[in-house]
């Protein structure tokens, strides 16, 4: 009988290939109604997925793979996260070749070492930014092992979309439009994140256009809304930017709030950039510019690296750099001369 894939299904519910495929294998990482979770089973079972599975299972390799979220001060329940997570399901279940059982663990479970290294997986993906201590003992468990994400680990197969030089382009943006005096909020060094380049970015691109760093003019954060709205309060009690980077979209969301608040308009006043186009930036009252990365395709690159070294048994690492595209909305304008 012809393989049923998770698209079918999906189809038929008018729903996600990631939820159908979390419903079917069991995860609970994101809540499903019960309405929902009966549908898609039933679907499945009308359609004759599971005898399919089972007949195909014969034929199919098993492969088991781990999706390992490392990031410190991080969801994995963000949209920048859960569109990655849905290209890797995506990418397994449609696998001509594999029967792929993959099994998402997150560091911040007190059973996350023991879980991966008892799992004897097949191979890896790695998520996030990660402290060193866990990356090393992570690659000590002699998984194959791949990254997707925007900075890069190096030492395995890695997808990425380089984020140092898209801060780069975004500086030389704002540039453009006549900005001199450009602040960062992110991540600046502070908590010893081994895989984090977007203020060496910001660093390199005052360099290229001969202006001198200054101290005030670069806020240490975290990824989040809430270190967005309080760090950009922190950034203008000392300093008056015309633009602000933001090292994401969420830090973007809270500064816009925190700019809201304090009468100070986006973009007359300061103009304001995120970066990694989550779906939300399009819709706020100022939709944001920002730099699109292509977060579905990290996770499906990733799976088919996974897949074909699992093939292919090669004894090199790949290293994969997709594609950044700056998107300007009404948030950035020229400068005020």
């Amino acid at each position: 009988m012809a393989k049923v894939l998770l698209s079918d299904i999906a189809t038929r519910c008018g729903t996600s290939v990631s939820t159908v495929s979390r419903v079917l294998s069991g995860d609970k990482t994101r809540k499903t109604s019960e309405e929902k979770r009966d549908m898609i089973i039933r679907t499945a079972e009308e359609l004759g997925w599971f005898r399919s599975r089972i007949e195909g299972a014969r034929i199919l390799k098993p492969l088991s793979v781990a999706v390992l979220f490392l990031s410190d001060h991080e969801s994995m329940l963000s949209p920048f996260f859960d569109d990655i997570l849905e290209g890797i399901r995506d990418t397994a279940a449609s696998s001509q070749s594999y029967d792929v059982d993959l099994k998402v663990l997150s560091h911040y479970d007190d059973d996350f070492f023991e879980s991966f290294e008892a799992g004897s997986f097949d191979t890896a993906i790695i998520l996030g930014r990660s402290r060193r201590q866990v990356l090393d003992r992570v690659r000590s468990s002699q998984t194959r092992l791949i990254y997707a994400g925007l900075n890069p680990v190096g030492g395995m197969d890695e997808v990425i979309c380089d984020a140092r030089k898209g801060t780069g382009q975004v500086f030389d943006h704002l540039y453009g439009l006549g900005h001199r005096k450009i602040a960062f909020i992110g991540p600046c060094g502070h908590d010893e994140i081994e895989n984090e380049f977007r203020f060496d970015g910001y660093l390199d691109a005052l360099a290229r256009h001969g202006i001198a760093f200054d101290p005030d003019l670069a806020v240490d954060s975290y990824l989040t809304s809430e270190d967005g709205y309080a760090k950009a309060g922190a950034l203008f009690s000392v300093a008056r930017p015309s633009a602000v980077i933001c090292a994401n979209d969420n830090l973007a969301i809270g500064a816009l709030k925190w700019l809201t608040d304090s009468g100070i308009r986006v973009p007359d006043d300061v103009s304001l950039v995120g970066f990694d186009n989550i779906e939300a930036s399009a819709y706020l009252n100022i939709p944001l510019t920002t730099m699109d990365v292509p977060k579905r395709e990290l996770g499906r690159f990733a799976m088919l690296l996974a897949l074909e070294k699992c093939e292919s048994g090669r004894n090199y690492n790949v290293q994969l750099t997709l594609p950044f595209t700056l998107v300007i909305r009404q948030s950035t304008k020229e400068a005020k001369t």
